[in-house]
């Protein structure tokens, strides 16, 4: 399929998700357009088995939404924030291991399309990633005042929003919002097979143990514990895990399928 504002293609069961919207790949109307009818591809069975997003923009990974149009914002660019929330929602729900790699500034919505995926890497001179939209006299509008707190803490995720700090690569890492730093010229290669090497493992317990992470966040305790013994239930009579254990027992390395 063609899309504007974005490329897709899938490399050794990773789905590939490189944003091309010059200058700094705003996040627009067309981006949500795009990425809605790629996640749809993504959903289906057997189309990828792990999801890496990253930029082909110089310098940008994403600086979320242009700064112009804010000036004169109406009740129709309002109203579409709820559909860039299901957007993030759903790539943060999705059942398969999703991995970000940030080649360069992630700032304001950029960076909290980040926060949505579970792995994030940076390249030594991938620039800084944080949220600046209080220096614009604005706050954060794409999930960002609830999913920050949950990587560093509420104090840590204050003092960057309130502050509109941006952090560098090393910073991030320290503060335990990337999972790892790179040589920019290998930042891709690298968090593909970091992709390639989730994807190769029993996936479909992988989407079930997000599952139960995200329930007990946003309804606590009590609700993850019951999503546990829900999940386990559908999991433990899967494939995947008659060939864990089996391979266990039988000292031989498993071969993981990623459905049930």
């Amino acid at each position: 399929m063609n899309y504007r504002v974005l490329e897709y293609g899938v490399i050794d069961d990773v789905a590939v998700i490189t944003m091309n919207n010059p200058p700094v790949n705003a996040l627009g109307i067309q981006f949500l357009e795009d990425i809605t009818t790629v996640l749809d591809q993504i959903e289906s069975p057997g189309a990828a088995r792990a999801v890496l997003i990253t930029s082909s923009c110089p310098g940008f990974f994403s600086t979320g939404d242009d700064v112009g149009p804010l000036k004169d914002i109406d009740d129709e660019m309002i109203n579409m924030l709820p559909a860039a929330h299901a957007f993030l929602d759903r790539l943060e729900a999705l059942p398969l291991p999703t991995v970000a790699g940030i080649n360069g500034h992630a700032l304001g919505g950029g960076f909290e399309l980040a926060l949505a995926c579970d792995f994030r890497f940076m390249g030594r001179d991938s620039g800084s990633i944080g949220m600046p939209e209080v220096r614009l006299g604005m706050i954060p509008v794409m999930g960002g005042t609830q999913r920050l707190p949950q990587i560093v803490g509420r104090a840590k995720a204050l003092e960057m929003m309130i502050k509109g700090r941006a952090l560098t690569p090393g910073e991030a890492k320290e503060s335990g919002i990337v999972t790892d730093i790179f040589p920019q010229e290998e930042l891709f290669e690298r968090s593909l097979e970091y992709a390639r090497r989730l994807a190769r493992q029993a996936t479909m317990a992988i989407g079930r143990i997000k599952r139960c992470v995200m329930t007990g966040l946003k309804d606590g305790f009590d609700a993850g514990m019951a999503m546990e013994f829900q999940t386990f239930r559908e999991n433990i009579r899967t494939h995947d895990a008659r060939e864990g254990i089996d391979a266990f027992l039988t000292g031989r390395r498993p071969e993981f399928r990623g459905r049930d």
